[in-house]
């Protein structure tokens, strides 16, 4: 068989050439009779190919170096997810919801010379911009397909408007050779107990694998007929796998940009109808109580998806429940953290009537899974021997980017996550003993 190199450019091209008329939505509201921005698949591929035109001849970034965003969930935002690995540099996700010392110590981590941003990511940068020396250069795209015009110089780092520096680059760039297992993105974890900030690095190879198996029925069973929303965000976790996921089956993406509150994601929902939406518990709790104020069609919705990450509880119990009876919406829970790319498993209703309230996952065939003991000997699938999850597998972190370690035992990721696994290999997660922080 031919070597082929598994590779975000691949995804990148595919989604350009073979979904290239499946469409990227950024909704920009209702004030003033605003309309969302619209790009086809094509139209965002060549704009990441001008993106990378811009990045490597106006900044000099090259394969290994770092590009960080501080987005919201934009069309601009994914151009940064296709340009930044496809010419070999690291895409560094940061969060704006951190807390102003981790993401002053996680952009410092990361070491970017070149950040872009937007109006959701302004006001947390400001704040922490003199706290960033090795930052030289912002990029802010706009909102609504109307870019915020800067220029000048802030605490040492020259403003660039995103639009200005992109549109008058040629619309074709020459993709680099990557090697699968090259770092393609990296993120911040604080999902440990000591809360400090640890980098993880998916690889090319990762991602691409990753991208194929979201698009199983086992997982979110997207196509080119789904117009998918995903609320969770593009900055934690890599919005659940949805954005490459997207792009390799051609399932185009709505996306909320700034108007990820209750009312302004029921409007757009009523209004764009997409047939899948993934979000954490306390969205859909803000929907529901919304859709109970205010009802609104939602019946356009196949599946539901109620997420929940390292140290919360199982996910997606209640929200699951009430979105079902309620609006008889079909729902599942998945589950995830920055060490396993996103979701790692997901749990449907089950053969015997037991829905995704009794959040029993599935795993894929490309992760193994057991749990442990507290002397770190292996427990039955029986359903009732309580131990640590512990996983394998190509998406499964191995290290940490700093000091080349993570939690493993005899190659196993320990997730810290308690579980049972039943003697059908269904895993239900159990309540954390101790509370930990959501990873970034």
């Amino acid at each position: 068989m031919q070597d082929f190199p598994l590779t975000v450019t691949r995804l990148l091209v595919h989604g350009a050439l073979a979904h290239g008329t499946s469409r990227v939505t950024t909704w920009a509201g209702r004030a003033g009779g605003a309309e969302p921005d619209r790009r086809t698949f094509l139209e965002s591929a060549v704009r990441a190919m001008q993106l990378a035109g811009a990045l490597h001849d106006a900044f000099g970034i090259r394969p290994g170096d770092t590009v960080a965003t501080l987005m919201a969930n934009t069309a601009d935002h994914l151009e940064a997810y296709l340009a930044v690995p496809s010419m070999g540099a690291v895409l560094h996700t940061l969060d704006p919801w951190l807390p102003a010392d981790q993401l002053v110590e996680a952009s410092r981590r990361g070491g970017a010379r070149v950040l872009l941003t937007d109006p959701t990511g302004l006001a947390p940068l400001a704040s922490v911009l003199p706290r960033l020396p090795h930052l030289r250069h912002v990029v802010v795209a706009g909102s609504g397909g109307t870019a915020a015009v800067v220029s000048g110089t802030a605490c040492g780092a020259e403003v660039h408007d995103y639009e200005l520096l992109i549109g008058d680059r040629p619309q074709r760039y020459d993709w680099p050779e990557i090697d699968e297992r090259d770092a393609a993105v990296l993120c911040h974890t604080t999902s440990r107990a000591d809360g400090v900030p640890r980098g993880v690095a998916y690889s090319h190879r990762a991602l691409y694998l990753h991208a194929l198996q979201a698009q199983t029925p086992q997982t979110y069973g997207i196509g080119e007929r789904d117009l998918v929303l995903p609320v969770v965000p593009m900055s934690r976790m890599l919005a659940w796998g949805l954005p490459y996921a997207a792009f390799a089956g051609g399932a185009s993406l709505l996306l909320p940009g700034a108007y990820d509150q209750p009312a302004p994601l029921a409007d757009m929902a009523e209004r764009e109808r997409p047939t899948l939406a993934v979000a954490d518990p306390a969205v859909w709790d803000g929907l529901l109580k919304e859709l109970e104020d205010r009802p609104r069609d939602l019946s356009f919705l196949r599946e539901a998806v109620v997420v929940g990450g390292p140290g919360e509880e199982p996910a997606g119990s209640l929200p699951a429940r009430e979105l079902g009876r309620r609006h008889g919406i079909s729902t599942a829970a998945a589950w995830g953290m920055p060490e396993t790319l996103s979701p790692a498993c997901v749990a449907r209703a089950e053969a015997d009537g037991d829905g995704a309230d009794g959040a029993r996952y599935r795993f894929p065939a490309s992760v193994e899974y057991g749990v442990s003991g507290p002397d770190l000997a292996p427990l039955p699938w029986d359903g009732e021997s309580q131990g640590e999850l512990l996983l394998r597998g190509p998406w499964i972190t191995a290290s940490y980017v700093e000091d080349g370690t993570a939690l493993l035992h005899e190659g196993w990721l320990r997730t810290g996550e308690t579980a049972t696994i039943g003697p059908d290999g269904r895993v239900a997660l159990r309540p954390p003993k101790t509370p930990t922080t959501e990873g970034h």
